[in-house]
């Protein structure tokens, strides 16, 4: 099945009609209509889950950071996963994890580099 252009779908035609109605208009059922639309996600948006930083390192010269994140695991993951026999990882091992994989790239970035200033030389 073919979609509908974004200007027909029934979301965006009740959000337009919320908005120029409702909101710039005198129609208090579609203020009504534009609150619940607009508000929905912004209370999801403060309210829901949000993205956690694991670790943060101090840059030296001439390095650059590479920042991980971790969407925190929902109760419905953490079930399925305590069903499949395994123990989630804590915020612990995820640094843990973390800090071993930046210093594994760290040391092959340092490798490449040094490949390359002998390349340069010869």
């Amino acid at each position: 099945m073919a979609l509908l252009p974004r200007a027909l779908r029934p979301s965006v035609l009740i959000r337009r009609k919320a908005m120029y109605s409702g909101i710039f208009g005198q129609s208090k059922l579609w203020k009504i209509v534009a609150v619940w639309v607009f508000g929905k996600a912004s209370i999801k948006k403060f309210f829901g889950k949000n993205v956690e930083v694991i670790d943060t390192a101090k840059l030296g010269t001439g390095r650059y950071m590479q920042l991980a994140t971790a969407k925190p695991v929902t109760k419905r993951e953490l079930k399925k996963i305590r069903k499949a026999g395994m123990e989630p990882p804590t915020l612990k091992e995820h640094k843990a994890l973390g800090k071993l994989w930046a210093s594994s790239r760290s040391s092959d970035r340092r490798a490449h580099a040094r490949q390359a200033r002998l390349r340069d030389v010869s």
